[in-house]
């Protein structure tokens, strides 16, 4: 049976989203409803062999304008760019957070996850030099 893609991706977000973990009242702030350091917490004690990638300065730059060229396009700004993969996981979470707290959050394809994380590496490779 063929499951419609609109079924996997909603079925995904579900998921991530009932992986949310235990936040301390401290933590969420009306400034702040969604601390990026608790809900990254959250999604590793949910899925222990995720890695996270965390960007700041000119590689978060870059990060969140390649992500912001996604479609739909966005207009998001922030200071640092996560990008959250799990081995054989067709989606990674990719997350733009400002200040501490989330701003955005998008499951992308894995593909294009790869894509981001190559295209920052080769940015820091030729500023580099």
């Amino acid at each position: 049976m063929k499951v419609p893609h609109w079924a996997l991706v909603a079925g995904l977000l579900l998921v991530s989203c009932s992986v949310a973990g235990t936040v301390a009242a401290a933590d969420i702030t009306p400034r702040c409803p969604s601390p990026a350091s608790s809900e990254l917490l959250a999604m590793m004690r949910g899925a222990p062999d995720a890695v996270v990638f965390e960007f700041r300065d000119r590689q978060a730059k870059l990060g969140i304008r390649l992500f912001n060229s996604l479609p739909p396009r966005a207009n998001e700004a922030g200071d640092r760019f996560y990008i959250a993969m799990r081995p054989g996981f067709p989606f990674s979470r990719v997350i733009v957070a400002q200040h501490g707290c989330i701003e955005t959050a998008a499951l992308v394809d894995f593909r294009v996850a790869i894509a981001i994380k190559k295209a920052i590496k080769r940015f820091v490779l030729e500023s580099s030099i």
